[in-house]
């Protein structure tokens, strides 16, 4: 995406953030299709085949499955044992009869509207399997599969036409630049998309990040020369870090706290420039 370009493109982490709505759930889905962005499943598989959506590798932290079973890994249990539980009153009670959903689910909600997406970060899930599921639906085009290994971005777009990728890249900022380094050795193959963790440096009184700020920069550079997209995730933000960010040239981010977010974007002074020009 061209740097001058002032629409801002953004990712639900979890689905609905950490904070206002409960992760991985229809909710939190409909919850940031509503305010306009792209909400984020991660998937993992049940005993019995079922694709949900899950972030932890058990039920224990966001649903009410009882002592006897929470700490059991979803890939022991039975479709049916899951949904038996709430997974959204522990998060507020408006949210009370949420459901760990079915990929199916979210699928059946996209199918014929192509305004909705979704990222799928992969967990446990077998990828040929996915891709199956996503044919079915033909949802190919609503479709960017995430991962931190590149070779499953790849493989996924190989086993479903159509279907873009990222690949995520967390740890320190050495890690990062590494991977990130890595990744632009190989051309980018298989990627539409990288994302960058932005972990915060409360040291840092002008640039909030531990990531370095002209290593974004030159990030931004390159995977734009290379056509595909930079995405950010600032683990915590306010509007002015917001407003450095896109004043660099990100146009894709990942957020936490997506109303929050959408209003740092409405109040960045380029935003109403261009609104006032059009």
């Amino acid at each position: 995406m061209a740097h001058e370009s002032q629409q801002v493109f953004w990712q639900a982490h979890r689905g609905g953030g950490a904070y206002e709505a409960p992760d991985n759930t229809m909710g939190a889905n409909r919850y940031a299709w509503g305010l306009g962005g792209i909400p984020e499943a991660d998937i993992r598989t049940t005993k019995d085949g079922v694709i949900v959506c899950l972030h932890d590798a058990t039920p224990a932290r966001t649903t009410t499955a009882p002592d006897s079973v929470k700490d059991r890994p979803i890939t022991e249990l039975t479709f049916d044992e899951v949904r038996q539980w709430d997974a959204g009153v522990k998060f507020a009670e408006s949210f009370k009869g949420e459901r760990i959903p079915s990929l199916e689910e979210m699928f059946m909600e996209m199918k014929g509207r192509p305004e909705r997406m979704a990222y799928l970060d992969l967990k446990e899930v077998d990828l040929t399997r996915l891709g199956e599921l996503i044919d079915r639906y033909e949802v190919n085009e609503q479709i960017i599969f995430t991962h931190n290994v590149q070779d499953n971005c790849e493989r996924m777009k190989e086993i479903a036409a159509g279907v873009k990728s990222m690949l995520w890249i967390g740890g320190t900022p050495e890690r990062i630049e590494r991977s990130f380094r890595k990744a632009s050795e190989s051309g980018f193959r298989g990627l539409d998309q990288v994302q960058l963790h932005l972990n915060t440096n409360d040291a840092a009184a002008d640039w909030p990040y531990a990531l370095n700020e002209a290593f974004v920069r030159a990030a931004l550079e390159e995977t734009a020369a290379a056509g595909i997209d930079l995405e950010v995730l600032p683990f915590a933000f306010d509007e002015r870090s917001i407003h450095r960010l896109l004043d660099l040239g990100l146009r894709w981010f990942a957020t936490d706290e997506p109303a929050k977010f959408v209003r740092s974007v409405k109040s960045w002074p380029a935003a109403g420039a261009a609104k006032a020009a059009e």
